[in-house]
């Protein structure tokens, strides 16, 4: 194949995260017919991208070069700091021109001081994270929350369409990521309320089934309670769709922009905390609703699961048996 990728008429595309969202976030763009560069530390996804026809990438470098826009979904700050402030990295040797699109998590400080040195080296920089879970980004049916100018976001439309359904543009550069914070605050909080009132339900020997039922018709519902619970740990499904870690550190940024902001989250504080404890105690690796099994365990409860037909016993009866 020929050294220099081939545009075809289409803006050659960078991505940089190869993880549980970022290669399903690739691998939509790529079956859309873009052209990608695509570059991660674990060669796995960039070996299932390959397949597929996109061009791995021999470094970051190579990708700052070549693409006229860059999509970044990396773990955390210190990894975004590194990729696109490094002197290696995206600011320093991207074309001017050149479109920056970070969808990590990252702290507020982090996208206002990419977002700036993007400016002062003839960047454009759109700050998009996502919302929505995993098994959403498989379907091409993400939400993007963005932070951008009009005319950068009027730019990467099409190639958000080709990764999601909803694109919310929630102000200029740094408001996606102030919103992803307060977006994920609320998720993380939900994963310790429902525990609370789904081991409550156990103990007062509640049949699961029903109890799903009453919270889910009722407007005691969330997202996470409705859609996750029942996909992931209620089905004995841990494999993270949004690692118990990652939430930990999603948590922490919502509560550090908070301290910063002069509010006080009293209960943000305390989900830290929870999740914390759920990594010490043998969680970690597992997906944030896993914290159910978490809070059951510290009840001396065992693990909540729906089954076919009917649900697991109560509580009660469980220690009937016993």
């Amino acid at each position: 194949m020929n050294e220099d990728v081939v545009r075809m008429g289409r803006p050659v595309i960078g991505f940089i995260g190869l993880g549980r969202m970022g290669l399903s976030l690739a691998g939509n763009l790529q079956s859309k017919g873009h052209t990608l560069l695509v570059h991660d530390m674990n060669p796995l996804p960039v070996k299932t991208l390959v397949g597929r026809g996109a061009q791995a990438a021999r470094d970051i470098q190579e990708i700052a070069r070549k693409c006229d826009v860059v999509f970044t979904m990396l773990p955390g700050p210190a990894q975004v700091r590194a990729v696109v402030l490094g002197e290696h990295g995206l600011v320093a040797q991207a074309r001017p021109g050149t479109t920056l699109v970070d969808m990590s998590t990252v702290d507020t400080e982090t996208v206002d001081v990419v977002a700036t040195a993007a400016r002062a080296s003839g960047l454009f920089f759109c700050d998009a994270p996502v919302g929505r879970l995993a098994a959403h980004a498989d379907r091409g049916e993400s939400l993007f929350m963005v932070g951008a100018d009009d005319e950068t976001l009027r730019r990467l439309q099409p190639l958000f369409a080709c990764m999601g359904t909803t694109v919310l543009h929630c102000g200029g550069p740094g408001a996606g990521i102030r919103s992803k914070l307060v977006n994920n605050y609320m998720v993380l909080s939900y994963c310790q309320l429902n525990s609370e009132a789904l081991v409550l339900a156990a103990a007062l020997g509640l049949d699961l089934q029903s109890t799903m039922q009453v919270l889910t018709g009722t407007t005691a519902v969330n997202g996470q309670l409705k859609e996750k619970w029942p996909a992931k740990v209620l089905a004995g499904d841990l494999t993270p769709g949004f690692d118990i870690a990652l939430g930990l550190k999603d948590i922490t940024l919502a509560c550090a922009a908070a301290q910063r902001a002069g509010v006080a989250l009293p209960m943000g504080a305390m989900v830290r905390d929870m999740f914390q404890l759920a990594r010490s105690g043998g969680h970690d690796g597992q997906d944030t609703s896993a914290m159910t099994d978490f809070w059951a365990g510290l009840n001396a409860l065992p693990p909540l699961r729906l089954i076919a037909g009917g649900s697991t016993p109560g509580a009660n009866e469980k220690r009937s048996q016993s």
